[in-house]
């Protein structure tokens, strides 16, 4: 496509040198920077693309979108806002998918991953193709794409579309991150409806403070934004939620509400949860429907109830969305079971305060004889939650086993003596560093009838050690500390 044709309806503050030039992909990274690219330079937290413009140039880029003007003999585009015009240049580069589908955001602190999954499982029984974006990769057909973010960059992300209404599907289901929000990265995406589970704290080393992450997530629906999403999408709204209640009142979009035992649109209550499964009754437009879910737990009886009122307002048939919600294996990492030596473990993505005492609560519920529960904090994130986590652990755990989770750059020893810091009680827990060790510890001790709770990383197949990303998964050294080969439900 021809650049003058690409920036034709973005803010443009400045051209150096001609638009007539062909532009054959989007690249942020100069490193895959290919001839005819446009270079886009994003600044991040350690880099700014600036720097790398020279570097695309040499690479055969036909242009950059930047925010200055730069010594470089090649096609300038400058712009006030890279990331914003990236997304219009994105959308249109790859001709505008999302006006081709009807694409379901969701966005909250928890829930949205499998949220997601339950609302795709509820499109294929209602006969939709639908491809997928979030945490756990990118499904595009029958091809999973793993990416490092949740919500992708622009580019990916209507690339991902693109193929998608190539591929032939009616629908895309997508997490979408506060991040993704802040940095636009889903600007011009035009969504059909966007859900919103819950919100606590989490992100504040990238936000500042709740209160902006809380209006940054916000924007999604209508609030005090100035993105494109889409003029007559729907808004899903758990109004169990303070922060839901909050918007509920403030959005300007059509909305559905939903909850657990409260009064909404879409209104559930628990009928039976155990270690088979939760069954759940859905009070809906004058009646009364009965699902039945093998996800465990009342966090997951929310997020059943979010992934319903989403496929209503989507127009899905009953049959349909309870089809969907009970063929739906648990989710990878989200209160998954394995079994063995009389033993249940649970390995799951908790990794705030909100999170963990929403899985420990949930555990809980069940009757185990203990729970032991293994966790950690991230590296290089936010601080202030650490001992807050130990604080829950040490409150509905019966021995906490703190470890290290993804380090990064930080002391290991320095978050683990944050962590401690929440707990009093020093004779239910104990210290061990190398996170493999702690897992057989965890086994080491527990008894038949204990549950062994393995929180902070879920699904993740590495850990960040400095800035190297070393294999390991939880589930696995759980598996082998188990001594089984395979996931079991109990």
């Amino acid at each position: 496509m021809k650049l003058a044709e690409l920036i034709s309806q973005i803010d443009v503050v400045d051209i150096v040198g001609g638009t007539d030039v062909q532009v054959a992909g989007i690249s942020l990274d100069s490193r895959s920077v290919k001839t005819g690219h446009l270079f886009a330079c994003l600044k991040g937290a350690s880099y700014d693309g600036h720097d790398f413009a020279n570097d695309a140039r040499s690479k055969g880029a036909s242009a950059v979108l930047c925010d200055r003007k730069l010594k470089l003999e090649l096609c300038q585009v400058i712009v006030r806002d890279v990331r914003k015009a990236l997304a219009h240049i994105s959308a249109r580069f790859y001709g505008m998918p999302s006006e081709r589908m009807k694409v379901v955001g969701v966005t909250g602190t928890n829930g949205k991953t499998t949220t997601v999954h339950l609302v795709h499982s509820i499109l294929t029984a209602w006969g939709k193709s639908s491809g997928l974006m979030g945490t756990l990769g990118h499904r595009i057909g029958d091809r999973l794409q793993e990416d490092i973010f949740t919500t992708p960059e622009a580019p990916s992300l209507h690339n991902h579309m693109h193929a998608m209404v190539e591929g032939g599907s009616e629908y895309c289901v997508m997490e979408v991150s506060s991040h993704a929000i802040a940095l636009r990265r889903v600007d011009c995406v035009r969504f059909e409806v966007v859900g919103f589970t819950n919100l606590s704290r989490d992100h504040l080393d990238f936000h500042g403070d709740f209160e902006n992450y809380r209006e940054t997530k916000m924007q999604l629906f209508g609030i005090d934004d100035d993105h494109e999403f889409g003029e007559g999408r729907i808004a899903v709204i758990n109004v169990a939620d303070e922060v839901g209640r909050l918007i509920s009142e403030r959005t300007p979009l059509r909305k559905l509400t939903y909850g657990l035992d409260c009064g909404a649109d879409v209104a559930g209550s628990i009928v039976r949860t155990d270690w088979r499964g939760t069954d759940l009754e859905i009070a809906f437009s004058g009646r009364r429907l009965r699902l039945t879910s093998r996800l465990l737990g009342r966090s997951n009886a929310e997020n059943i109830v979010a992934a319903f009122a989403i496929a209503k307002a989507l127009g899905a048939d009953d049959d349909a969305v309870a089809a969907g919600i009970a063929s739906i294996e648990p989710i990878p990492g989200r209160m998954e079971v394995l079994a063995g030596m009389g033993r249940l473990a649970i390995v799951d993505y908790a990794h705030t305060p909100d999170a963990l005492q929403r899985l420990l609560t949930d555990i809980r519920s069940l009757a185990p004889s203990r729970i032991v529960c293994v966790f950690g904090c991230g590296g290089d994130r936010d601080r202030g939650k650490r001992p807050e986590m130990g604080k829950i652990v040490a409150e509905l755990a019966d021995i906490a086993i703190v470890t290290s989770d993804n380090p990064r750059t930080e002391d290991p020893e320095k978050i683990i003596g944050d962590i401690l810091k929440g707990i009093s009680d020093e004779s239910i827990c104990l210290v061990e560093g190398d996170r493999a060790r702690a897992i057989r510890k965890a086994v080491e001790i527990s008894n038949e009838g204990d549950v062994i709770v393995v929180a902070g990383k879920g699904h993740e197949p590495y850990q960040i050690i400095g800035t190297k990303r070393i294999p390991f998964d939880d589930r696995e050294v759980v598996r082998t500390a188990l001594g089984v080969n395979a996931d079991a439900t109990p």
